[in-house]
């Protein structure tokens, strides 16, 4: 089915009163607050648990080395690695590689890959390093705007008020991208105006939605592949070329960092294109990790605490993968169809079992597939499906939540 025929089936689940109704509703008021709250958190951690120093939010870790000219700006985490934030911090600062700071990336062509939030954040800033930081927190509060803008948009068009667009904020690489400033968030925004753009028929949009999705991570590119899918099976080649060629920014950009800087191979780390649990092995990783959890040096009753909620966050992500199995069978014909099948692909090729270690890790990557369960993948969803994705979420965001818990422990401390 063509992208203009799944946009019929969404008009027609606009038609009723309440739909028409719902349609002078302003999605764009409740993405507002949902950015108003956000930054309100971001403040009152930075003052409570960093000091003051909004570089904290990036979370760079005791051992790892910090680029010179950013060293007097970083605020130091307890923590000795941090998190993946303070890379991309350091890639906003020095876009191109040209400074040096592919050194002190963990894996600087993996990290580079992913440059359109840190990218960004560098154009908004126009390139001056006292401007960097901040504006990367701006990207990061536009990805929230768009993301409960679009869903807001989504189910206004199921007939459905525009503040359940606040859902976005439940998503759980949401929840881990606010935390650590990494940029799976803005990839989930990107879901949601894949979605809308698609159901509404708005192609220049959807060309540039899904152009940036490839240019965030590597993930962004099935967005590609589900247009080009849908368009090859309705033998439409010249849709077929017009979709894939949303894939030519990232590939652009791959060649550069591949070609253009062959010294990024020199760095230690620098060869790792991939991260090695990307290769199945034909293992059930989820569920191994699930009967068998990690361990933490904690005493015993805060360590099965921990691994107990490690594994309602595993069935959490398996939920969510049966619920978008179950959605596949109503969700119209298309790319958005195709999208949200590609999404369970890629949960089943994450076969390593250490790849399931954290939700900290595991949940950013899969944005997208909450994102459409969220949405109803083009379909109209029951109150009972909106509440498995609620359930599916939160059994995640309780893992998320006991780490979090330690920044909301500042506030009294």
């Amino acid at each position: 089915m063509s992208i203009r025929m799944e946009n019929a089936g969404g008009s027609a689940m606009a038609a009723g009163p309440r739909a028409i109704a719902a349609e002078a509703q302003h999605p764009w008021r409740w993405a507002a607050l949902a950015v108003l709250l956000v930054f309100a958190w971001m403040a009152a951690t930075v003052a409570a648990n960093y000091d003051g120093h909004w570089s904290g939010l990036f979370r760079t870790g005791q051992k790892f080395a910090v680029p010179p000219h950013l060293e007097a700006s970083t605020y130091r985490d307890p923590s000795p690695y941090g998190y993946d934030g303070q890379f991309y911090r350091f890639l906003a600062h020095d876009p191109l590689l040209r400074k040096g700071t592919a050194a002190y990336i963990d894996a600087p062509i993996l990290r580079a890959r992913r440059i359109l939030v840190p990218g960004a954040a560098w154009l908004l800033a126009c390139g001056q390093p006292g401007l960097i930081d901040g504006a990367y927190i701006v990207v990061i509060l536009a990805s929230i705007f768009g993301g409960v803008y679009w869903l807001g948009a989504l189910f206004i068009r199921q007939g459905r008020r525009a503040y359940l667009g606040l859902l976005f904020l439940i998503v759980p690489a949401t929840v881990a991208s606010i935390d650590r400033m990494t940029v799976d968030i803005t990839l989930a925004a990107l879901a949601a105006g894949f979605a809308f753009y698609l159901l509404e028929n708005r192609e220049p949009e959807l060309w540039l939605v899904t152009a940036a999705a490839g240019l965030v991570r590597e993930t962004g590119l099935l967005f590609a592949a589900a247009c080009v899918l849908a368009a090859l099976l309705q033998r439409d080649f010249r849709k077929s070329a017009l979709w894939a060629a949303t894939a030519l920014p990232a590939l652009g950009w791959y060649a550069y960092l591949h070609w253009g800087l062959p010294q990024l191979a020199q760095v230690p780390g620098g060869g790792e294109a991939a991260p090695a649990w990307v290769y199945p092995r034909f293992r059930l990783g989820i569920l191994l990790r699930a009967l068998d959890p990690p361990r933490y040096p904690l005493p015993p009753l805060k360590e099965a605490i921990a691994r107990g909620l490690d594994v309602v966050a595993l069935i959490g992500m398996m939920a969510a993968f049966v619920l978008a199995a179950l959605r596949l069978r109503v969700a119209p014909r298309g790319a958005l169809r195709i999208a949200l099948a590609l999404q369970l692909l890629l949960l089943l090729a994450m076969t390593s079992k250490g790849f399931w270690n954290t939700p900290f890790g595991y949940a950013r990557p899969f944005g997208p597939l909450f994102v459409l369960l969220l949405a109803g993948a083009g379909a109209r969803a029951s109150n009972g499906a909106i509440a498995g994705a609620l359930a599916a979420s939160a059994a995640v965001n309780l893992r998320l939540a006991a780490e979090i818990r330690e920044q909301v422990m500042g506030f009294f401390g």
